[in-house]
C-alpha cells in the first residue's frame, strides 16, 4: 500500500477513536490512520488530575463550542467542553468513572437493538479496565483503562456519604458493580496520581506499530466518496490539504457534535436542510444531528463554618503552587485528586423504574480553576436528571467544515424534566439537613433558604442550570426513520462509513459517558472485526435494582 492508502481511517483520536485504532490495528497487519485535530497528549496540565480546569481555559486542548442561547434556561448559552488533542474529552474531564445503569443497555436492547443489552455490554466495561479493587464478576483486571476508587477523606466527602445514610440511601462498596443505586465513593479514571485517558491507556501502547500511522494537528475538511460508497477523507495539515484513501472503511469518531458535523458536509442528513446550504445530496437521512441529549445539572451550594476542611487555601495562587510542586515530586496530596471523589444516585420518587437523579459532589463553592477563581469555603451538590425528554439539535452554520456547528440543548423544554430536577433539589436540601451535617453546614448560598415555591424554585433552575457536558445520541444506532447507524455503526443509505462515539448512543445512560462511550468502542471495534463476546449471565440483575433505602450494615470507619 502507499502512505496514503489504508485499511481503515479514523477520525478523532478521542474516547472511541484510540479505542478502534488500537484495536484494529493490534494484528499488526491492518494498515490504519488515525487522524486527530489537536495537539498531543503530553502537556503537564493534562496529566495532572488537580487541574483539570485549565485546559478549558483555551482552545489548545478544547473545541470551546457554545450552545444557542436555551429557550429553557431564559436565553442562556451553555459552554460545550470537547477535546481537540490526542485522547479527546477523556483527556480534559473530570475523570469521574460511571458505567451507568445495566437497565439503560437493556432498554437499547427493547428498543430493536438486540446485541446491546447488558449481558452483551458487560464483557465489553470488563475488557476495557483494570479496576483497582481487582476483578469479579461484573469488574475487569487487566484492561488498557485504569479505574481508581477515590480516597474521599476530607471531612465534606465524609458528611456527605453519611448524610446520605442518614437520608435512606444505601452505601455501595461499587457502582459499577451489581447495583448502581446508592451513594457511593466516587471512582476515577487516573492510575497513580495521573488522568488515565484513553490516549495512556490505548494509544500510547500502539504507537510503535508499523501499521499503525498517527496525525495530530490533521484537520479534517471532508469525506471523499465514490459514488455512495466512502474511499477517503480530506484533510489539513499546517495549511496543506491532503486526502488519504480507504480500502475497507472510514469511521467517524469526532463525537457527538463532530461526526454529525462530517455527515451534513458529506451531504449525509435532511435533504432540505443541506439544500438550504448549497450542499448536494448524497443521502437523505433526516436523523443525522437530530435527537440531541445531555444530562441537565444545576448545584445547590453551601458555606461551611468549619475552618480548613475546603481546600480553598491550597488552591490560592501561592498554595497552588506548593500542590503542583508535591504532585510533581510525588504524584501525591491534592495534585492528585479531581475532587469529584463521592457521589450518588437516587430516585426522585417511587414511580420511576430506577435511578433518575444523580449527584455529583464538590468541597468548594465556586470555579476553582479559573485565574480569577472565584472560590469561598462550603461545598455544592451537582443534581442531574439522568434521562430527560427534551431533545436539541447540532446543525451546520454553513458549508465552511471550519464553521462551529450549531448547537441546540433545549434544556427544559420538554413536559416533565424540570420537574425531576425541581423534586430532585427539594430531594437534596432534605440530604443536606441530615444530622451528619450538622457540624460543617453553613447558609445554603444558592438558591438560597428564600428560595422554596415551586414558581421560585422554576425560575431559580432556569436561570442557573446548565450541561453536564455528556452529548450524545445525534446519530442515533436504532431501526426506524430517525436512526442514522444500524447497531453494528454502519451509516444507512452509503457503503464503508461508520459512526462509533457517544453520537451513537440510542439514549442517555445513567451518569458521565466517558465510561459507556470506550465500551461502544470495544464493542463495535469487535464487530467491525467481525467478532463478539459472549453474553455474559446477569439473570439475577433485575432483583438487585429493585427500590431499596434502607441501610446496610457499614463497613469499619465508614460514616453513620
Amino acid at each position: 500500500m502507499s502512505n496514503s492508502e489504508f485499511d481503515y481511517i479514523v477520525v478523532g483520536a478521542g474516547s472511541a477513536g484510540c479505542v478502534v485504532a488500537n484495536r484494529l490495528s493490534a494484528d499488526g497487519q491492518t494498515r490504519v490512520l488515525l487522524l486527530e485535530a489537536g495537539p498531543s497528549h503530553n502537556s503537564v496540565i493534562l496529566k495532572m488530575p488537580a487541574a483539570l480546569g485549565l485546559p478549558l481555559e483555551s482552545t489548545r486542548f478544547n473545541w470551546g463550542f457554545k450552545s444557542e442561547p436555551e429557550p429553557g434556561l431564559n436565553g442562556n448559552r451553555s459552554d460545550q467542553h470537547r477535546g481537540r488533542v490526542l485522547g479527546g474529552s477523556s483527556s480534559i474531564n473530570g475523570m469521574v468513572f460511571v458505567r451507568g445503569n445495566p437497565l439503560d443497555f437493556d432498554s437499547w436492547a427493547e428498543a430493536s437493538l438486540p446485541n446491546w443489552s447488558y449481558s452483551h455490554c458487560l464483557p465489553y466495561f470488563k475488557k476495557m479496565e483494570t479496576f483497582e479493587g481487582g476483578a469479579d464478576k461484573f469488574r475487569g483486571g487487566t484492561g488498557p483503562l485504569h479505574v481508581h476508587k477515590c480516597k474521599a477523606d476530607n471531612p465534606l466527602y465524609q458528611a456527605f456519604l453519611g448524610a446520605g445514610q442518614d437520608y435512606g440511601l444505601r452505601l455501595n462498596a461499587d457502582q459499577n458493580g451489581e447495583r448502581q443505586e446508592g451513594v457511593n465513593v466516587a471512582q476515577a479514571s487516573t492510575y497513580k496520581g495521573e488522568r488515565w485517558s484513553t490516549a495512556r491507556g490505548y494509544l500510547d501502547s500502539a504507537r510503535e506499530r508499523n501499521n499503525l500511522v498517527v496525525k495530530s494537528g490533521a484537520f479534517v475538511t471532508g469525506l471523499v466518496f465514490s459514488g455512495k460508497t466512502a474511499v477517503g477523507v480530506k484533510y489539513e495539515i499546517n495549511g496543506v490539504e491532503q486526502v488519504a484513501h480507504v480500502t475497507r472503511e472510514v469511521i467517524l469518531s469526532a463525537g457527538a457534535f463532530g461526526s454529525p458535523q462530517l455527515l451534513l458536509l458529506a451531504g449525509i442528513g435532511d435533504q432540505k436542510e443541506l439544500k438550504g446550504l448549497g450542499i448536494d445530496v448524497r443521502h437523505h437521512l433526516p436523523g443525522v444531528g437530530k435527537g440531541l441529549q445531555d444530562h441537565v445539572a444545576v448545584a445547590i451550594q453551601y458555606s461551611t463554618p468549619k475552618q480548613g476542611v475546603s481546600p480553598t487555601r491550597e488552591l490560592s495562587p501561592l498554595g497552588r503552587l506548593f500542590v503542583g510542586a508535591r504532585w510533581l515530586a510525588t504524584h501525591g496530596g491534592l495534585g492528585g485528586s479531581n475532587y469529584f471523589e463521592v457521589g450518588a444516585f437516587f430516585r426522585g420518587n417511587d414511580n420511576v423504574e430506577y435511578t433518575n437523579l444523580q449527584h455529583e459532589f464538590f468541597p468548594m463553592v465556586g470555579e476553582f480553576y479559573r485565574g480569577k477563581a472565584r472560590i469561598t469555603p462550603g461545598f455544592q451538590y451537582f443534581t442531574s436528571v439522568m434521562r430527560p425528554a427534551s431533545r436539541g439539535s447540532v446543525t451546520l452554520a454553513s458549508k465552511d467544515p471550519k464553521a462551529a456547528p450549531v448547537i441546540r440543548l433545549n434544556f427544559l423544554t420538554a413536559p416533565g424534566d424540570l420537574e425531576q430536577l425541581r423534586e430532585g433539589l427539594r430531594k437534596t436540601r432534605e440530604m443536606i439537613a441530615q444530622r451528619s451535617w450538622d457540624e460543617l453546614r453553613g447558609e445554603e448560598i444558592s438558591p438560597g433558604k428564600h428560595i422554596q415555591s415551586d414558581a421560585e424554585l422554576e425560575q431559580w433552575i432556569r436561570n442557573n442550570a446548565g450541561t453536564g457536558y455528556h452529548a450524545c445520541a445525534t446519530c442515533r444506532m436504532g431501526v426506524d426513520e430517525m436512526s442514522v447507524v444500524d447497531q453494528d455503526g454502519r451509516v444507512y443509505g452509503v457503503e464503508n462509513l461508520r459512526v462509533v462515539d457517544a453520537s451513537v448512543f440510542p439514549a442517555l445512560t445513567t451518569g458521565n459517558t466517558n465510561a459507556p462511550t470506550i465500551m461502544l468502542a470495544e464493542k463495535l471495534s469487535d464487530h467491525i472485526l467481525g467478532k463478539m463476546a459472549a453474553p455474559m449471565n446477569v439473570s439475577a440483575f433485575r432483583e438487585a435494582v429493585a427500590p431499596s433505602v434502607q441501610k446496610l450494615d457499614m463497613p469499619a470507619g465508614m460514616p453513620h
